[in-house]
């Protein structure tokens, strides 16, 4: 029998490495089965998010309605991005897309989504959004875009000439899942000579620019689970049904938080303060509840062998059992 706590660790656990590894993602054969379908550019913004303070990740957001404005742009060199969703429930108004589950790369019609990892890397001056092959791959470093500068916060990645947003479909129907798109081969992109997006700075011999290396990119988990194209399918929707729910916590969980600090800088009686920490627990079960049992719905869609394929995933990525106590 799972206990209450081992299994708000076990949710968040899960939660948080399936995100990383992109668990659910489709096999190569399955990935040749999506098509694409094109959208507004105007619409989705790739952008390089902070990651503690000297990192930052790809984000992909989306104005899906006119009700309120998503992100405002400032500046130039880099474009400085305010991510206005963060603050208002953005359900049905705003798409975000944070891992290898809501964007991958597309090129020459072929979904590249479990043969390349998409990452920001600082090269001297600027951050750059690269794809990077899994693991011993063929093909090279892709270059989809830069911010042409640096900031330590919110910035736009300008796509590089060729490429574009475009969206997974599936059986006649358009996914959230966004792809960066180039109409080029893989060879092709990999063979010809990037295009440059903004001039080469004059070369400063006392101070050559630096080039943080791109890091090996995890393994892609293909091997380990062989997911049928319906139960992607199925996935996918638990996945949609249950994102709303766990947003909407997600932010009152972060309220919550805010106030309890607010309270702890001002006169605040204990009985007043227990109870908003008290409600700070709630929420985090709450949450925690909620990637638990989306996790066991996607976990029931799994045959015999893809359930110890499964369990040997989360070992390997957590470096522990996580077992009944």
């Amino acid at each position: 029998m799972i206990s209450n706590s081992l299994r708000l660790r076990f949710a968040a656990f899960t939660a948080a490495t399936l995100s990383s590894i992109g668990l659910f993602a489709a096999t190569p054969a399955q990935a040749n089965t999506f098509g694409k379908t094109e959208v507004r550019q105007d619409r989705l913004i790739a952008v390089a998010a902070p990651v503690g303070s000297t990192r930052h990740q790809l984000l992909i957001l989306e104005q899906i309605s006119n009700d309120r404005p998503c992100w405002r742009e400032t500046g130039s060199n880099p474009v400085e991005i305010d991510p206005l969703l963060l603050d208002f429930d953005f359900t049905g108004i705003c798409g975000r897309s944070t891992d290898s589950n809501g964007y991958s790369i597309r090129v020459g019609d072929r979904d590249l989504g479990m043969q390349y990892n998409l990452r920001v890397v600082r090269d001297g001056d600027d951050l750059v959004l690269m794809g990077v092959p899994f693991g011993a791959r063929p093909g090279g470093p892709l270059e989809i875009g830069r911010a042409r500068g640096v900031s330590s916060g919110f910035v736009k990645l300008q796509l590089n000439p060729g490429w574009r947003f475009t969206k997974r479909n599936y059986d006649g129907r358009t996914l959230g899942h966004v792809y960066l798109t180039n109409d080029l081969t893989l060879s092709e992109l990999t063979t010809s000579t990037p295009v440059a997006t903004r001039p080469t700075p004059t070369p400063q011999p006392t101070k050559p620019p630096v080039t943080t290396p791109v890091p090996p990119a995890r393994p892609a988990p293909e091997s380990l689970l062989q997911l049928s194209a319906e139960q992607v399918r199925q996935m996918q929707e638990i996945e949609t049904r249950y994102n709303a729910r766990i947003t909407e916590r997600g932010q009152a969980l972060q309220q919550a938080h805010q106030q309890l600090r607010q309270m702890m800088g001002v006169q605040t009686s204990d009985r007043t303060l227990r109870r908003q920490q008290k409600r700070v627990r709630q929420l985090q079960a709450e949450l925690s509840d909620l990637h638990f049992e989306k996790l066991m719905e996607m976990r029931s869609l799994l045959g015999t062998e893809q359930l110890g394929q499964f369990a040997q995933l989360l070992v390997s990525a957590s470096g522990q059992v996580v077992g009944s106590r």
